[in-house]
């Protein structure tokens, strides 16, 4: 039988409602590696039907891998997920769907209505994230009339009440996460700012020891940077997508320890120690060994937050490595340190022959108080655990 086969089979049994007999073919189709994305999707809409909602979201999965556009699995996947309480992530996939949807010229009826529905779902949503996040603020002690003009600005931002204002930049801050309001824009920031970087560049012979011992010991600890997980939809491509091109080895990952790297590189770990990380659990900091591979190029992108930097030591430099950020291109030099905002879209290259490798490392930009550092890290930790909070509780 051919896919062609296979699907129209598979259809006429799901609109004459044997759901189970359905699955079977569609199953077969998959067995004799025909499937194609309807076929898949097909799959995942019987598995629905029979209540298996696991099997379901590994067939939806398999369409989005083809097809990470594709309307009718974005909505299958962000109700799978609303249905597990991930809140969060049923979020991303909703929000993509509708700026999909706002391209569309055509819309059918049926596809209307579930654009309807995922609209009030997603409004539904965000009342469900300002009352929590208002609780974890509060708890964290948040008033609104003592917390500083920017924070407040940025929650106003956040939550919708508030636009951003649109200063002119050819490349502005453009985080992903969080964005706060009134900080100096400067893509590189100036080192005379930074009195722990000569201190750190002076250790660069030390810390590639430490590098070099653990490409001996352990080199397959080194893992592509950029990863495919279908938990977010897919928005934007990269060249370097799990590309063995660009790899890393994390001492601290997303705020967590990993102790058996930290174990090989202690010198390393203690001159973090001293360092205003920026510690935001499960989202920060991230420290690492980050290796580009001769003749690569990371892609142009803008990462979470602009209210942190990006700390750069170069360890092993061939002729030929540099930094775009924003309209300024620094060429990469062993020993010597910088730090950027990369809510600022910036990317990178090895020119060169052998592999660039770098020590990699978020800290808090020194502008920031001790209070809207405790507020901007609760108010992370609130949006990264929406969700999960009523996930566990029920």
């Amino acid at each position: 039988m051919t896919e062609a086969d296979y699907f129209q089979q598979g259809i006429a049994e799901l609109q004459a409602g044997r759901a189970a007999q359905a699955l079977v073919i569609f199953q077969q189709a998959v067995d004799d590696q025909c499937a194609t994305p309807r076929c898949w999707l097909g799959l995942a809409l019987a598995a629905l039907t029979q209540g298996d909602v696991s099997e379901a979201e590994k067939a939806v999965d398999a369409v989005l891998a083809e097809e990470p556009h594709n309307m009718r699995a974005l909505i299958i996947k962000g109700d799978i997920l609303l249905g597990k309480d991930d809140f969060q992530n049923a979020s991303s996939y909703y929000n993509l769907i509708l700026r999909l949807a706002a391209n569309l010229t055509d819309v059918p009826p049926q596809l209307s209505s579930d654009l309807d529905r995922v609209e009030t779902r997603l409004q539904q949503l965000g009342q469900m994230f300002q009352q929590h996040l208002f609780d974890r603020l509060s708890a964290a002690g948040y008033r609104r009339n003592q917390a500083s003009t920017r924070f407040n600005n940025s929650l106003d931002m956040l939550l919708g009440r508030k636009q951003r204002k649109d200063l002119g930049h050819q490349f502005p801050q453009a985080p992903h996460a969080f964005y706060l309001d009134d900080m100096a824009y400067c893509g590189y920031f100036p080192t005379e700012q930074l009195p722990w970087m000569a201190d750190l560049e002076g250790h660069t012979d030390m810390i590639e020891g430490e590098l070099n011992t653990l490409l001996t010991q352990s080199a397959d600890r080194f893992s592509p940077y950029v990863h495919s997980g279908l938990e977010q939809p897919q928005n934007t491509e990269t060249t370097l997508l799990d590309s063995d091109d660009w790899t890393s080895a994390f001492l601290w990952q997303d705020g967590k320890p990993e102790s058996d790297i930290l174990a090989a590189c202690p010198e390393t770990d203690a001159l973090m120690a001293d360092l205003p990380l920026t510690r935001i659990s499960g989202l920060a900091p991230s420290v690492l060994f980050s290796k580009l591979d001769a003749g690569a190029k990371i892609d142009p992108h803008t990462g979470l937050l602009n209210c942190r930097l990006i700390c750069h030591l170069p360890l092993t430099v061939p002729p030929g490595c540099g930094l775009r950020v924003g309209e300024e291109s620094r060429e990469t030099q062993r020993g010597r340190g910088w730090a950027f905002d990369d809510s600022i879209n910036h990317e990178a290259w090895n020119n060169g022959e052998t592999p660039r490798t770098i020590l990699l490392f978020d800290v808090w930009r020194p502008e920031l108080s001790h209070d809207e550092r405790h507020l901007i890290t609760s108010l992370l930790e609130a949006v990264s655990g929406f969700g999960k909070v009523e996930a566990a509780a029920t």
